[in-house]
């Protein structure tokens, strides 16, 4: 009897570890294999609607955690819809039409907002030509890409136009080669392209042409500013739980500084 007693012991120990060793091996196959949900930030423009982003973390990682921490920061509420071209939509401004620039307090809780440590930051362009091979994809009607700056044409200062990105971006509304492998494209509109659409119709601002003077030739690569801009009204984004890390930053380079010493340093050398 007690030889039964204790076999039978045996069994329901057996089975209770075979069942724990099944439910730690089902959840560590679970959390190996589960898919993690993209995140999805959404813009309510004020008279037009939302437009609901997906954010691509697996194309340009970095980039989304920028535009992250940014709309969590507030940093797009109240900024605007500025402009476009024949391909996309242009944003971020301030209401008074100046453009916006993201500084480093609101990355590195260090830095005080205000001080002279707290001055404007940049990120490295994730593309094909900037040697980030991870991003193929493509600029197509609804893709949302980085603005940065274009250097190149001066001097070949490349490298700084291609890691000067900070906080513009456009929504394209066209497919537009030239851009893919050379504009980090980060995200895709999901929801509210009619929203985008009637942002593109609104109408151009007329050229400002002095006294005397010929309205300067337009062509597809020309940006107009809208008459009206459309204003963020609000800035959210749901990542399901996953915790995107802060952005890796840099200085923003001085266009304006370089090209003061540039030209001081040659006049000196005549």
């Amino acid at each position: 009897m007690k030889n039964k007693t204790k076999l039978m012991i045996w069994v329901i120990i057996a089975v209770l570890a075979v069942l724990v060793l099944g439910l730690l091996c089902y959840n560590i196959f679970a959390y190996e294999t589960r898919k993690v949900q993209n995140p999805v930030a959404t813009l309510e423009v004020e008279n037009y609607g939302n437009i609901k982003i997906e954010l691509y973390p697996e194309y340009a990682p970095n980039t989304v955690a920028n535009f992250i921490n940014l709309i969590n920061k507030g940093f797009y509420n109240g900024k605007t819809f500025y402009g476009k071209d024949v391909n996309a939509i242009f944003a971020t401004q301030n209401s008074d039409g100046s453009l916006a620039e993201p500084t480093k307090s609101l990355v590195d809780s260090s830095v005080q907002a205000g001080t002279e440590q707290d001055t404007k930051y940049q990120i490295n362009g994730e593309f094909v030509a900037n040697h980030f091979n991870e991003n193929t994809l493509k600029h197509e009607k609804g893709v949302v890409s980085m603005l940065r700056q274009e250097y190149s044409s001066f001097l070949g200062l490349t490298e700084q136009g291609y890691n000067s990105a900070s906080c513009h971006f456009q929504i394209m509304l066209d497919s537009n080669r030239n851009l893919n492998g050379v504009y980090t494209a980060f995200g895709k509109v999901v929801e509210g392209l009619d929203v985008v659409e009637k942002i593109f119709a609104i109408e151009e601002k007329p050229a400002e042409v002095k006294e005397g003077e010929e309205a300067p030739a337009q062509d597809e690569t020309s940006i107009k500013q809208l008459a009206t801009p459309a204003v963020i009204k609000n800035a959210s984004v749901e990542t399901f739980g996953t915790e995107y890390p802060m952005p890796e930053i840099h200085e923003a380079f001085d266009y304006n500084a370089f090209l003061q010493n540039y030209f001081t340093q040659n006049a000196s050398a005549e």
